[in-house]
């Protein structure tokens, strides 16, 4: 059974050991409790590869709108910190299956070089759309 989330400082805690880690966003609903049994289920062949945590609405709407979640069921994917999803809950174990293992799969090194190029790109874009007076410093 995944562990409660209750605060940004546990998220933050969780993010900075890295690995995987699946948040479940979750209520009262139906809908959300039969995601909330898969994801458990699911939780249990991935043990050994992160974290999976429950994040209860609404006391975690201040969690939920960081990721813009609205509605419960919901689940939000990182790895090595890195957001690689965020959005409505898959609606089988086997979609929530294939979706873990993806993000297990993949190349950080490579997802983290071609966040860093995206960066520096948007930064040259930015620094472009600056006023020429601006960028010589010449503002007093």
């Amino acid at each position: 059974m995944a562990v409660t989330l209750r605060s940004q400082a546990e998220l933050d805690r969780l993010l900075a050991a890295g690995g995987l880690l699946a948040i479940d966003f979750a209520d009262a609903a139906d809908a959300a409790k039969r995601f909330s049994e898969r994801f458990d289920a699911v939780a249990m062949r991935f043990v050994d590869s992160g974290a999976f945590v429950r994040a209860a609405l609404p006391d975690a709407a201040p969690l939920a709108a960081l990721f813009g979640i609205e509605s419960a069921p919901a689940l939000v994917v990182f790895r090595d910190g890195v957001g690689l999803y965020a959005g409505p809950a898959p609606a089988s174990a086997p979609e929530l299956e294939a979706l873990l293992r993806r993000a297990s799969s993949l190349d950080m090194a490579v997802v983290h070089r071609e966040i860093a190029e995206r960066h520096a790109a948007e930064s040259a874009l930015a620094l472009r759309r600056v006023c020429p007076t601006a960028r010589r410093g010449n503002l007093s």
